[in-house]
């Protein structure tokens, strides 16, 4: 009989573990490695972080933020920076970025990257209700919402904090 009781104990202790596990990488935090040069320099490919889940259950993303995101394209995860925001009107000039018409401040990019940003233009586009623009810092090696086009807010999962 103890033994049983025992087996019982180990058997609840090892559900509770799994379920917790789940429960706690599924919407409070998980750790994510960098792989790929997207988000070069500001994110090293190899290097782990932590991506907080739970924070957007009480606020939205805000601009300039590093987030993960599931890839419209591929459905995999993929790491980029919120550049505008729902509602905003976006547009990529060959001088940068513009976001409701002025010059986005950009000053975690490389001077590479701030001329690359240029060389895919994008017309100024609306975003929808729940749409956020996101880039890699990385612009001439990045697949993102010039590509792709904007995400959706249930496309976000969470954010990385430097």
């Amino acid at each position: 009989m103890p033994e049983s009781r025992q087996f019982l104990l180990i058997l609840c202790i090892f559900l509770a573990s799994i379920g917790s596990y789940f429960l706690i990488s599924r919407f409070l935090i998980m750790a994510v490695e960098i792989k790929g040069v997207s988000m070069n320099p500001t994110l090293i490919d190899g290097d782990r972080y932590l991506l907080y889940r739970c924070t957007y259950f009480w606020r939205t993303p805000r601009k300039g933020e590093i987030v993960v995101i599931k890839d419209p394209q591929d459905h995999g995860l993929s790491i980029k920076r919120i550049v505008a925001l729902p509602e905003d009107t976006v547009e990529i000039r060959r001088d940068g970025v513009y976001v409701n018409q002025y010059k986005l401040s950009e000053p975690y990019l490389s001077p590479s990257a701030v001329k690359a940003s240029g060389e895919t233009p994008v017309s100024p586009t609306k975003l929808g209700k729940n749409s956020y623009f996101v880039l890699g810092d990385n612009r001439s090696k990045s697949f993102d919402s010039r590509y792709y086009g904007a995400v959706q807010r249930h496309e976000i999962l969470g954010y990385i904090s430097k």
